[in-house]
């Protein structure tokens, strides 16, 4: 794939989860006042009890945090993050237009989850992100490097979805909110990896040297080599073992890919991870 494809891709990809993930919070949660959390459930808040749209909260919060945190972003990542957030920021206030669902909590909560989910996951497949507790994570986890940022955007998101149900003093929101969290996080995880939330990777490669810098330097990952023999060909080889969690294997497939096309890759679940990385 040529460059000016991939970067057109990447663009497309983070347009279409940013108008998906924009749809889903206007026409399912918004309407019901259900937050999954993050940036958008602050939004809700403001825009019931003060009438700012959401898309203008979205957009200045998250300006505050990408200022304050950029330079924790890859290189690569800063500019599809910054898309990112405008793009959802645009289609925030476009959506408003398509009308909203009102009947049941239960289903605004399940398909609200879902499209969140799905615009999440198709915006973070491409090395970007739109913002949100994903920042705040970042910045908390510099200062307190022992907990993972798994969690610390879970409890930021825990207590963003316990404040809403406070203010608008009504915890079957919460309830709702909780469920619509919980699909959200497992449809994003299922569109990264089709499967759990680690992975094995397992490399054959002739260009193993190169294929194991990059892993260590560039995707700070730790990678382990073990020797073994083709048994067709008689050769001696190099098999490279990489654990990596579930956002990170698109970007490491295509670095095998990038730097040798005829590697052979093997990818397997892995349920539990203890360690330097993992929680």
């Amino acid at each position: 794939m040529s460059k000016a494809k991939k970067i057109t891709l990447d663009y497309l990809y983070i347009a279409i989860g940013s108008f998906i993930l924009a749809f889903g919070i206007n026409y399912f949660l918004v309407p019901m006042k259900i937050s999954t959390g993050g940036v958008s459930g602050v939004g809700t808040v403001l825009y019931y009890f003060f009438d700012i749209p959401l898309s203008l909260t979205t957009l200045a919060i998250n300006a505050v945090l990408f200022v304050t945190g950029f330079r924790m972003l890859r290189k690569s990542s800063i500019v599809k993050t910054l898309a990112g957030i405008v793009f959802l920021s645009l289609f925030l206030e476009i959506t408003t237009r398509f009308g909203t669902y009102t009947e049941d909590m239960l289903i605004a909560s399940v398909f609200g989850g879902i499209l969140v989910g799905v615009g999440v996951g198709l915006t973070v497949m491409r090395d970007a992100s739109t913002g949100g507790s994903d920042f705040a994570a970042l910045m908390i986890h510099k200062i307190v490097p022992h907990v993972s940022v798994a969690l610390i955007i879970m409890i930021i998101d825990g207590i963003i979805i316990a404040a809403s149900g406070v203010a608008f003093e009504n915890y079957t929101i919460t309830f709702y909110s909780v469920i619509s969290l919980y699909i959200a996080s497992k449809v994003t995880d299922f569109l990264m990896v089709r499967g759990d939330w680690a992975k094995s990777v397992y490399i054959i490669s002739e260009k193993h040297e190169s294929i194991a810098n990059e892993i260590i330097n560039v995707l700070d990952r730790g990678v382990t080599g073990m020797y073994g023999k083709g048994i067709y060909n008689d050769k001696d080889r190099m098999l490279l073992m990489c654990i990596v969690k579930s956002r990170e294997v698109p970007r490491l497939l295509e670095t095998v890919k990038r730097l040798d096309e005829k590697a052979f890759t093997i990818i397997s679940d892995v349920r539990e991870v203890h360690g330097e990385g993992f929680k």
